[in-house]
């Protein structure tokens, strides 16, 4: 047991505990330098035995390498590659080096972790264990977080020790920012040390913070470890001048002579501690030869720890290979497998600050000379650090460097190559140009506000209008998902501008992110805007022989966080127009885009048509709808199925629509593409919603929100929200209805985000609806309907006209009720879809007297045909309703029946009670039944019983929604449990008999 450390070794205890259970669990072990954090996870490893165990850390000088210290963490068990899912295992192995680069979502390597330790803890559990975690490359950060974020059932233990405190360091040559956040709490009640990490990458997960150690505990360590008795007065002024930081209070003594130490002589009157604590280190190194603390000082520039490189470079600078006896015998490292290693990362620290700038430069350029073709990467950067002023071979060198990077998915990596790049570039447009790259990867990476600098000091260079519009494109996208979408617009709009007839592939990418950003706002003159100027862009052509446009660099992939391809690859200006829009011609479009050799990309088709359709000439809308649809049916891409669903669901075609937002679903878990999914699963999670699959909508929704707050997708977060407050409204929950709605309606207002606003102005409509607050209700879905741009949506206005016209009734609004059937009609002709039609008919039935009859019959009869059941049960309710009060009561008891079943099936409470009350006020008495069956799962067992019930083994379900192999059988044993079912056959069945409110199709 460790010194004074007792609470916090058995919460260690406990975590290694579970893990033997198969409960899996993570934590963040945070303080500052010295605290004891290295000699946690030392105990952790000495407590595993019947543990596999699993060693890494961060290392200053790698984290400009992306997946460095992943890859030293799963070194010891790459043998397990074959073992996991295809894509995976390519995608690791291109991480690694060990294979070709599979470009895609930076979250498939993430995924890939996750899938290999589940694999190797199948066999016995397994701790990980990363040290120096605020010195991680970025990419294993991230890698290593949503891992974190994921363990459940496996039999995983992961431990992280961060240091947080003002001797927090930057590379030296890299000026990367530290990975973790702080927390300032100092704990919870009595002084608890235990706490949840609030910002940085490992957000979220619990945390242990370590403090110095108590004076009791201090004087122990210090008795123990001084070789000499201490003087009681010399004890206890090291223990105050140190804050019980344990690495002080071991190395400090050390600093003093035994005369001082037994009190015989005083003590210096400033004692090396707190941040001084890197001079003690220093001083000791200062002792040694010169020849060895040039060794000393290679090996702290060249932190692989390689000997065979840091006696080379070494060599070189006239060292002879006994200095490194020298250092190993003072006790300043150690050589463990071919590696050098340092007694702490502060003596590498103290080594590397202390020397001069001549003397670094010296080490830098033998490094980078010993190194030659051996590692690229590393050599450029040593090069890098050596240099004094621009240098256009190293620039090219880190660009190159990056441009590798970005191919393993390491974005920050190659935000931090590029940007030293552009440092030692001399010309004004190439540096441009470089932050700009620089800029798209730091975007990439999740570093918008480091991604808005490089902007701001590219566009003090660029001249070349081609690449300033592209530096406009990155901070439109970039302000569309973490700032305001009206600002977006514009500067989108205005970017597109210049570069109309000069790269018209870049100008329709910016109108048609443009146009998406007015209809989310349900701005219809811009949208009407963005629409015109796409279909008078110029042909689109890949015309032979085009001079390459040598002097910007291609365009590259969309930047919406949904695709992660960085761009910078070697194709000309002119091929990137062609691949960025990546449609085949099609004849007879808009003027303007012509029969020959035209690229229309399916988005900017959906623009053109839902501004023609606001434009009110449905007859061009209609085409330019389907044709867009059609483009994108058979996209590689996930974000351009989920256009195409866009298209079906604005033209009312359910059925479609949820077969291609499925689709583009399938498809980005299938590739890995993490970050695609929060933007993919909100309107599956709202077209399933609507359509009465409200476990499935749920289930969506909750995984979405948990995606978009993993990827920093602000916006996508609040339309789940939007969602999970409808679903809540329609099943009684009020609480987490209002809870939901505040938080969607908050984010939505204030970005002008009309989808989520509208959404959840409606749930809190609905809920006063099924609550019986009818003025109430009136009230919120008159506002909706008159609701302007970014406060509503004429989609969701549309489909809520139906709750409007009822209200309306109920409260003797008729004039407002026939304006909303007005509404509901003009939609539904063009759509020419069942369920329009239906609650065209349910609402003349409200407003029709005498003929309600025949109204409310042909309204059932298009519901029997249309799905949506939770409508087709609230017209039967209307139906049955009427009917009583007509005194046919025996006609209402039928129609009253249908709609309770209905309900209870629906989980929806507040509606099965009104029912239920029309029954027994024709007579009957409707016995409350017991909740449906699938009302007990969670939204994640009900995501498994779907995936089950279409046919999905353990680990193809574990693939599908980035979890491990145990973890789904955990749940699915919970499952069988609460539904009482004990085989797989039993489970599918049953999902079959559920009629779709797991989401079947």
């Amino acid at each position: 047991m460790l010194h004074g450390r007792e609470r916090e070794c058995g919460l260690v205890a406990r975590l290694l505990d579970d893990a033997r259970a198969r409960r899996s669990g993570a934590l963040v072990i945070r303080g500052e330098a010295g605290i004891g954090k290295s000699a946690l996870l030392d105990f952790a490893a000495a407590q595993a035995s019947d543990l596999r165990v699993l060693r890494g850390g961060g290392v200053e000088s790698e984290a400009e390498l992306p997946y460095a210290a992943v890859h030293q963490l799963l070194h010891p068990v790459r043998d397990r590659l074959p073992a996991i899912p295809a894509g995976q295992s390519a995608a690791l192995r291109g991480a690694f080096g060990l294979g070709d680069p599979v470009e895609g979502d930076r979250f498939l390597v993430s995924v890939a972790v996750l899938s290999l330790l589940s694999e190797v803890a199948e066999e016995r559990p397994l701790l990980c264990l990363v040290d120096d975690a605020h010195w991680l490359d970025g990419a294993s950060a991230d890698a290593l977080a949503f891992v974190a974020r994921r363990l459940e059932a496996e039999g995983v233990a992961l431990l992280f020790a961060v240091r947080d405190d003002d001797m927090e360091d930057t590379h030296p040559r890299s000026g990367r920012d530290p990975v973790g956040g702080v927390d300032p709490a100092v704990g919870g009640p009595g002084g608890s040390i235990w706490t949840v990490v609030g910002g940085g990458r490992f957000a979220g997960l619990p945390e242990l913070r370590l403090r110095g150690l108590d004076p009791e505990a201090a004087r122990a360590l210090l008795a123990e470890r001084a070789g000499v008795t201490l003087a009681p007065a010399v004890a206890d002024l090291l223990v105050s001048s140190t804050a019980g930081n344990p690495l002080a209070l071991l190395e400090v003594p050390g600093s003093l002579s035994a005369e001082q130490l037994a009190g015989v002589r005083p003590l210096p009157e400033r004692l090396p501690v707190g941040a001084a604590v890197e001079q003690v280190f220093l001083v000791r190194v200062r002792e040694r030869s010169a020849p060895a603390q040039t060794l000393l000082l290679v090996a702290a520039a060249e932190e692989s720890g390689n000997v065979e490189l840091v006696l080379r470079a070494a060599q070189a600078l006239g060292v002879a290979p006994d200095a490194l006896d020298e250092a190993e015998t003072a006790g300043l490292v150690r050589v463990e497998g071919g590696a050098i290693v340092f007694r702490h990362p502060l003596v590498r620290s103290a080594i590397y600050r202390g020397a001069t700038f001549l003397q670094r430069r010296a080490v830098e350029q033998a490094l980078a000379a010993a190194l030659a073709d051996e590692d690229v990467d590393r050599r450029a950067w040593h090069l890098a650090a050596a240099a004094i002023g621009p240098d256009e071979a190293v620039a090219r060198e880190l660009e190159q460097s990056a441009e590798r990077a970005a191919r393993r998915g390491g974005h920050a990596a190659a935000t931090s190559a590029l940007r030293r790049s552009a440092a030692l570039t001399a010309s004004a447009e190439d540096r441009a140009r470089r932050l700009t790259l620089a800029a798209e990867a730091g975007w990439l990476a999740g570093q918008p506000d480091g991604a808005r600098a490089l902007l701001d000091e590219a566009a003090q260079y660029a001249t070349d209008p081609r690449l300033r519009s592209r530096g406009t494109y990155v901070r439109g996208v970039i302000e569309s998902v973490c700032g305001r979408p009206d600002t977006a617009y514009a500067m989108l709009i205005g970017g597109s501008e210049p570069v109309a007839d000069l790269d018209p592939g870049q100008a329709a990418r910016m109108l048609t992110e443009a146009g998406r950003l007015a209809w989310a706002a349900s701005d219809h003159p811009r949208l009407a805007e963005a629409g015109r100027r796409l279909a008078a862009l110029p042909a689109i052509e890949a015309a032979a022989g085009s001079p390459p446009a040598e002097d910007v660099a291609p365009t590259g992939a969309s930047l919406r966080p949904t695709e992660e391809a960085v761009a910078g690859s070697s194709r000309t200006g002119v091929e990137d127009d062609v691949a960025g829009l990546g449609s085949p011609s099609v004849e007879g479009n808009e003027a303007g885009l012509r029969t020959v050799g035209v690229v229309v990309t399916a988005s900017a088709r959906l623009v053109m048509g839902l501004a023609a359709f606001l434009d009110g000439d449905a007859e061009r809308a209609a085409p330019l709808l389907r044709e867009g649809r059609a483009l994108a049916k058979d996209a590689a891409d996930p974000q351009d199925l989920g256009l195409a669903g866009g298209a079906a669901l604005f033209l009312g075609a359910d059925a479609a629509a949820l077969e291609l937002f499925t689709a583009a679903a399938v498809r980005a878990r299938t590739s890995g593409a993490v970050s695609a999914l929060p933007m993919v699963l909100a309107p599956l999670a709202a077209v399933q919603m609507w359509t009465g699959r409200f476990a499935a909508a749920g289930a969506t929704a909750s995984e979405g929100f948990r995606l978009a707050v993993d990827t920093g997708q602000d916006n996508p977060a609040a339309h789940h929200r939007a969602v999970l407050a409808w679903i809540a409204a329609a099943q009684g929950r009020a609480e987490e209805c209002r809870t939901e709605a505040s938080a969607a309606l908050a984010h939505a207002i204030g970005q002008r985000l009309g989808p989520p606003a509208g959404i959840a102005a409606w749930a809190l409509a609905l809920l006063d609806l099924g609550e019986g607050r009818t003025e109430e209700a009136f009230d919120r879905l008159t506002a909706l309907a008159d609701a302007g741009p970014g406060e509503g949506h004429p989609i969701v206005k549309i489909f809520a006209a139906a709750d409007l016209v009822e209200v309306a009734v109920r409260t003797d609004r008729m004039e407002r009720a026939r304006a909303a059937l007005d509404l509901l009609r003009g939609w539904a002709g063009p759509a020419r879809v069942r369920w329009a039609h239906a609650l065209v008919a349910r609402c003349q039935g409200l407003l029709g007297g005498d003929a309600y009859d025949a109204h409310f019959t042909e309204a059932l009869s298009l519901h029997a045909m249309a799905g949506r059941p939770f409508d087709t049960a609230r017209t039967a309710l209307l139906f049955g309703e009427a009917l009583r009060r007509r005194r046919r009561r025996a006609e209402a008891r039928r129609h009253l029946r249908a709609a309770c079943e209905t309900f209870e099936r629906l989980d929806a409470a507040p509606w099965a009670e009104f029912a239920r009350v029309e029954l027994q006020a024709t007579g009957e008495t409707a016995r409350k039944r017991d909740p449906a069956a699938v009302a007990q799962l969670t939204p994640q067992e009900v995501q498994i019983t779907r995936l089950v019930s279409e046919g999905g083994t353990n680990r193809e379900i574990a693939a599908q929604l980035f979890l491990s192999p145990r973890t789904v059988d955990y749940h699915l044993h919970k499952v069988f449990v609460k539904l009482g079912v004990s085989s797989r056959a039993e489970l599918v069945r049953l999902a079959i008999e559920d009629g779709g409110v797991l989401g079947g199709r």
